[in-house]
């Protein structure tokens, strides 16, 4: 496939006019001002569009797109324990296939290929994933309230046991696009004897950790009444960060929990629409930023936010981060990109991802900029953190593969999808 005389994004984040883009066997051949031998190859004319790496969404629980509007104008304990989990408690593996696929359904509309994601069930909602042609690093975050309780005797731990032995089942037509993380929920949902063990399967395993950290202002403060120390702290005392952390929110991190953080090398996942929209603050993002810590951006699951517009998110983030910084540049928007392209893809351990560079896997996305509300195109990303929509996209690629083109999901029905999260909803609601 070539892409002939487009605008694109490259491995600077530097806008570059005319460019011709080669991809062949899931990579980036070459990129040129010189027009690549077309025999042999679909060639799309790029001229009034934009191409920019796709979106990495750090943080999500997909299969909540089934819950989307459930328990609306609830804090976030509240909301956990009065509608998520009871509703939950109902969730078939069936239900969270349909409800994955919706999700996937929504994430490639807004330019998203991958997805740090904690749900249960691995297998079927990673097969749904599969199937509609994206990645994922999946993980089932623990929730053990019993002192005695062993990770090693959890659902968690075998369901990911079950999604690690599906990869070696299906390695080479999966080549590393599911992939299994590790996870805790939170500190709040699980006693000592189980996080130490959980962390000890992460680290033996080599395995990312994904957790929930310092969401609400009683979550930090609670955990610090209990055991003297932050979250973070506390993890780091039972050994979290020998291996990768990817960390949900940071809303309420202390000074001395993001050194913690930038000493090890651990990711914040920013997900400011389900902060807020839950109540639970705002992340001095410009702060931790200005401190060295890794940033990426997710948008939480559907029922916190209520959509998985990643492009609405990197809005929202550049927007919350000025305002809040009262500063009109605080973070400048090709930073703010790369937060959601090349953070995200380094903090789900894919290295060859998250920059149009030769050699690097496509994971690319196309913007018709032939718009009246991205007219006149001075500045382009800006245009695109500021002005743009996620229907201005008009092609999403994941591993070389076009995976959405002009209003499309190519391996997704899109009537029968929606059709079955409706009915698998209804079915769940009945039986509560």
């Amino acid at each position: 496939m070539i892409i002939k005389d487009i605008k694109i994004l490259d491995e600077n984040f530097e806008v570059r006019d005319h460019m011709n883009v080669a991809i062949e066997d899931r990579k980036f051949l070459s990129i040129t001002k010189g027009m690549p031998d077309p025999e042999g190859r679909e060639v799309f004319d790029g001229r009034g569009k934009f191409m920019m790496p796709a979106f990495y969404n750090t943080h999500c629980h997909v299969p909540m797109t089934l819950l989307r509007g459930y328990g609306e104008g609830l804090p976030l304990q509240r909301w956990l324990q009065e509608r998520i989990f009871p509703f939950e408690a109902k969730f078939s593996p069936q239900y969270k296939y349909w409800g994955a696929k919706l999700g996937a359904l929504e994430l490639i509309k807004s330019g998203c290929v991958s997805i740090s994601d904690m749900y249960f069930d691995l297998v079927d909602y990673g097969r749904a994933l599969f199937e509609a042609g994206m990645k994922g690093n999946l993980c089932n975050g623990l929730v053990s309230f019993d002192e005695d309780a062993s990770y090693f005797k959890d659902r968690a731990y075998q369901d990911t046991l079950n999604l690690m032995q599906w990869m070696k089942d299906n390695a080479a037509k999966n080549d590393g696009r599911i992939r299994a993380d590790a996870s805790v929920h939170s500190e709040y949902a699980n006693k000592e004897k189980a996080l130490r063990e959980a962390f000890d399967f992460a680290a033996d395993e080599g395995l990312i950790i994904q957790t929930h950290i310092s969401e609400t202002r009683a979550e930090h403060e609670e955990c610090k009444g209990r055991h003297g120390l932050s979250p973070v702290k506390y993890f780091e005392k039972l050994g979290a960060f020998r291996s990768p952390v990817v960390a949900a929110h940071c809303v309420w991190l202390d000074d001395e929990d993001v050194d913690v953080m930038i000493d090890n090398n651990a990711v914040m996942s920013h997900n400011p629409s389900s902060n807020l929209k839950l109540g639970s603050g705002i992340a001095p993002v410009k702060k931790y930023a200005d401190m060295g810590m890794n940033i990426t951006i997710g948008t939480d699951g559907a029922s916190s936010n209520n959509n998985l517009n990643m492009l609405e998110e990197v809005n929202l983030a550049a927007m919350l981060c000025r305002g809040q910084a009262m500063d009109a540049n605080a973070i400048p928007v090709a930073e703010i990109v790369k937060a959601a392209t090349r953070g995200g893809a380094l903090a789900q351990g894919r290295t060859d991802c998250g920059l149009i560079k030769e050699g690097f896997r496509a994971d690319f996305i196309v913007f018709d900029m032939d718009k009246e509300h991205l007219t006149p195109d001075y500045d382009t990303l800006s245009n695109i953190v500021f002005s743009a929509q996620s229907s201005d996209i008009c092609m999403t690629a994941c591993d070389g593969e076009i995976i959405y083109k002009d209003g499309e999901a190519l391996f997704i029905d899109e009537e029968e999808t929606i059709a079955k999260a409706e009915e698998s909803f209804k079915k769940v609601l009945e039986s509560i």
